[in-house]
């Protein structure tokens, strides 16, 4: 059996919509040990056309059907909490604009989102040259 020694550490949180119970947002784990359970005792033959190969069962079978050197475990050696406080929005949002401008786009003339107003032109139409009378 090849065993994982694993230290999991959760960060946890409360929410507006449940301030009373924290829960993990971010788990992460570290593998600290692996103790290698040594050659597969029942290796698997496995063809592909004409050609023939021979694996280990931990490879291709199941867990359930595994030898013990091939079967994994993990064992949690450490498990670390830290909660990082009540989280709720940082800011309120602003209202955004919404219909049209009372004038239309400086550069094509089109009529122009409320949003662009104070810009006076979409976001992609470019100024046109002064001169030229082409996009600059």
């Amino acid at each position: 059996m090849t065993a994982y020694l694993v230290d999991v550490h959760h960060l946890t949180h409360t929410c507006p919509a449940n301030p009373d119970e924290p829960h993990p947002y971010d788990t992460r784990r570290t593998i600290v040990a692996v103790a290698p359970g040594g050659p597969c005792r029942n290796p698997v033959t496995v063809s592909c056309g004409g050609t023939s190969t021979v694996i280990d069962c931990g490879r291709r079978e199941p867990a359930a059907r595994q030898c013990p050197a091939c079967r994994i475990t993990v064992i949690e050696h450490t498990v670390t909490f830290t909660h990082t406080g009540h989280h709720r929005p940082q800011h309120q949002a602003q209202s955004v604009p919404a219909g049209l401008a009372t004038i239309p786009c400086r550069t094509c003339g089109g009529p122009l989102a409320a949003v662009f107003a104070d810009s006076g032109i979409h976001l992609l139409c470019q100024p046109q040259h002064p001169t030229t009378g082409f996009a600059a």
